[in-house]
């Protein structure tokens, strides 16, 4: 619209030197298309908006050669330009959307150096220096807008690139830390329906009672949605995904809990020694919050994750009162089976815990590879 006032005055004054009609007609499809397109635009989808703007880049470039075949009144007074070799850049601009830099660059210069001939044709071949001239101004003019053009569609991908990797990277590490959660609800029935249904049926005379039957029937029915519900991951996940899962689950266990990242690590890590990692930590924090406290004093506790190359080793400490190592009783779920058992079942891991009364705990699991 602002080129359409700018131009308005130079349409009726050349309106003398082409043929009937020319004018309206051009001037229609240069100022009407980019209104259509504006208005279609939010119900259009990406390829179609680069398309209908490398059409109107082409229809551009179409009105400014039909200039040629339109002029017959002439010569033009020499101070006198075309009105549509003047607004090069409404052609080069939708170009730079519609294709390849390396395609909208060539298109640049081929709808400038067009110009030149026309300025001659226009004023008869009075000034040819004018004319080139006035075509090295225009391609300097439109290059400007091509380059702004590119450089925001250029940003504009690589955001898009990053939004997905982003996302990419937050259903993984929610994928994890689901996974793990699940290994939680797992050890929890084992706990509170498997324990129990064994210890129910090896009751004297109580094998075949109707309870002991249907808590054994709802036990299986829960082991069964456990393992459908099971989150799917990749085999082998980047250390970026622990780090997020692992974060995500500390602050799910307990909101006074500093975590600490030290190193890096390029090689990918096995999805189920992950899921390890973080299930054995949050139960190492569960433990801590249940346990650590004395007289309701503040507990500072720390997960610090290192990585390396060769290992991935995560420390869980707390400053609360401690208790005796030797005398954990092996019935301890949380020690026994989520810490200890599980991660020395897998291969290359370790897992040990160190308390002492009065000087707080510190668990630690680890895995080499």
């Amino acid at each position: 619209m602002l080129f359409l006032a700018l131009t308005i005055g130079s349409l009726f004054d050349q309106n003398r030197f082409v043929i009937p009609h020319w004018q309206a007609v051009a001037a229609a499809a240069i100022f009407g298309l980019p209104v259509i397109l504006a208005a279609v635009s939010p119900w259009s989808s990406l390829r179609a908006l680069r398309i209908m703007h490398g059409g109107y880049a082409i229809v551009f470039s179409a009105i400014v050669v039909s200039w040629i075949p339109a002029f017959i009144n002439g010569p033009m007074p020499t101070d006198v330009a075309p009105w549509t070799v003047g607004m090069t850049a409404l052609g080069t601009v939708p170009a730079a959307i519609a294709w390849r830099p390396a395609v909208a660059w060539t298109f640049l210069l081929a709808s400038s150096l067009v110009i030149a001939p026309i300025r001659i044709i226009a004023d008869g071949g009075a000034d040819v220096s004018l004319a080139v001239q006035f075509a090295f101004f225009t391609i300097t003019v439109c290059a400007v807008f091509t380059a702004v053009a590119t450089v925001a569609i250029g940003a504009g991908r690589e955001v898009d690139v990053a939004t997905a990797a982003a996302r990419t990277s937050s259903m993984r590490a929610a994928a994890l830390t689901a996974r793990a959660e699940e290994q939680a609800h797992l050890d929890a029935l084992v706990h509170d329906e498997v324990i129990a249904t064994i210890f129910a049926a090896a009751g004297a005379g109580r094998s075949d009672s109707e309870s002991t039957r249907a808590q054994a029937a709802r036990t299986i029915a829960r082991l069964s949605e456990l393992h459908e519900a099971t989150a799917s991951v990749p085999e082998l996940i980047h250390s970026d995904y622990l780090i997020q899962g692992l974060a995500t689950s500390i602050n799910d266990a307990t909101d006074a809990a500093e975590f600490v990242v030290t190193g890096e690590r390029r090689h990918p890590i096995p999805s189920s020694i992950a899921s390890a990692l973080i299930e054995a930590t949050v139960e190492a924090l569960r433990n801590s919050v249940v346990h650590a406290s004395l007289d309701s004093a503040v507990v500072n506790r720390v997960v610090g994750l290192r990585l390396s190359s060769e290992r991935v080793d995560i420390t869980i400490t707390d400053d609360g009162r401690g208790f005796d190592a030797a005398n954990v009783p092996n019935n301890r779920l949380g020690i026994v089976v989520s810490i200890l058992g599980r991660i020395n079942a897998l291969p290359n891991a370790q897992a040990n815990v160190w308390s002492q009364p009065g000087e707080g705990t510190r668990v630690s699991v680890g895995w080499q590879g």
